[in-house]
């Protein structure tokens, strides 16, 4: 898109700040699963926007620490939506057997993720990430102003304010701001998802680590040749 080329050189609350104006009367909302970038993005967002809506998706499988941050997010004031797939996890296991995840992450992710994602693509018209260049080699071509397809073949706008942010642009917004974030982030861990496919890396514990780390998702599906779950292949 046009505005893509001519965001690449703003910062990330010009970026929201373009996208609230250009789609004012539209559905806004943001997406998060509650990593640092996505705690960092509900921030910048609700400075301009406080009641912008935030939806999130409840695998069934996520870490204790995960849930708490999402609540003490809500308790700040965040109009945090939670979506749930349509199989639980133990409807799930009568249907594929238990322990989908170890034996085919991709069906699991599909119903677990990637369906309640389709659902959440049908209440928004514009979809906001926190996705960042630099977390993996298959987001380095992320556009700010891009698009994701519903079920049906509409479009929805997908917009990515961070996409040039590094991972110590992310900490240092955090910090900064004294803003709530992931305990496990201390304890090795670069990125978080569901507590069966996620591991701690190398790559460093804590706050303090730069921007040379590697690929930050390299804990996820750890040795299934995986490092997305398909939500952002929409």
């Amino acid at each position: 898109m046009a505005a893509g080329e001519r965001l690449e050189g703003a910062t990330a609350l010009e970026i929201l700040a373009w996208a609230f104006e250009r789609f004012a009367g539209r559905r806004v909302a943001l997406s998060s699963a509650f990593g640092a970038e996505g705690c960092a993005l509900i921030h910048l967002a609700r400075q301009l926007e406080p009641a912008v809506p935030v939806y999130t998706i409840d695998t069934g499988y996520l870490f204790a620490e995960t849930i708490a941050l999402r609540e003490a997010y809500r308790a700040m004031g965040a109009d945090i939506r939670v979506i749930e797939p349509l199989l639980s996890i133990r409807g799930q296991a009568e249907r594929h057997g238990p322990d989908l995840f170890a034996r085919d992450a991709d069906t699991c992710c599909e119903i677990r993720k990637v369906e309640p994602m389709r659902r959440i693509l049908t209440l928004v018209d514009v979809w906001i990430t926190a996705v960042r260049r630099d977390q993996s080699e298959t987001r380095k071509q992320t556009p700010i102003v891009g698009t994701a397809r519903r079920s049906d073949g509409s479009l929805v706008v997908k917009l990515a304010p961070l996409a040039r942010w590094s991972r110590k642009d992310t900490w240092d917004h955090l910090l900064a701001h004294a803003l709530p974030y992931n305990r496990l982030l201390d304890e090795g861990y670069t990125s978080i998802g569901c507590q069966p496919c996620t591991r701690p890396t190398n790559l460093g514990v804590g706050v303090g680590v730069g921007d040379a780390v590697g690929d930050e998702r390299s804990g996820r599906w750890a040795g299934q040749g995986k490092t997305e779950c398909g939500i952002h292949h929409l």
